[in-house]
């Protein structure tokens, strides 16, 4: 976008206009039903454990027992260093359905740790392949 066109509030009228001419395509102002891409108020259940409240005290309860630090190579952030750190669980979220929660199942890594896992991302081990 060029620098004249920055900032500029256009009308509601010429944004339906531009929306139209889309055809298919959502548009950031059709929310819910309105968007082409709605599927009917479903999200998936992976999805709506994952933004839990309980998901979200299990990440924090686990961060916090390891002291905000990767347990494989101790890295934390600090001192003007910002390394990201995630919650990774042992057994993996979709085949331990009942240790989701599990605070022992949990351990904090950093994401370049984490990578090499081999449950990060859609790798997993057979052992774990459902028949």
């Amino acid at each position: 976008m060029s620098k004249a066109f920055k900032g500029r509030i256009y009308s509601e009228l010429r944004n339906k206009k531009i929306s139209n001419t889309k055809k298919g395509k959502p548009h950031p102002n059709q929310k819910g039903e309105k968007n082409p891409a709605w599927k009917g108020g479903v999200t998936p259940l992976n999805e709506q454990i994952r933004k839990s409240l309980e998901y979200e005290l299990w990440r924090k309860a686990v961060f916090e027992r390891d002291g905000y630090t990767c347990i494989w190579c101790s890295t934390r952030s600090g001192k003007g260093k910002n390394v990201e750190l995630h919650a990774d669980h042992i057994k993996p979220f979709a085949y331990f359905p009942e240790l989701r929660f599990a605070i022992d199942n949990g351990r904090t890594l950093c994401k370049d740790c984490h990578k090499t896992t081999d449950t990060y991302g859609n790798k997993v081990k057979n052992v774990y392949e459902k028949s």
